[in-house]
């Protein structure tokens, strides 16, 4: 994974950003949200988004 890919744009969160609020013990897209401010423009991400945490609570060794 490309910590500096972005995940949303209108913001500007990256993929690292999610993944590090994650670790940090947020474990919603709501609280991924309030860390990060990321799905707060237009809104497009938050499928995506939400799909990244699952997979990150899923599948932690991937995202070491």
């Amino acid at each position: 994974m490309k910590r500096e890919k972005i995940a949303c744009s209108c913001k500007n969160v990256n993929y690292g950003m999610i993944l590090d609020a994650v670790k940090d013990g947020a474990d919603t897209f709501d609280k991924v949200q309030e860390k990060t401010g990321c799905s707060t423009g237009c809104g497009k991400c938050r499928d995506f988004i939400t799909t990244m945490i699952r997979d990150i609570q899923m599948f932690p060794e991937d995202y070491e």
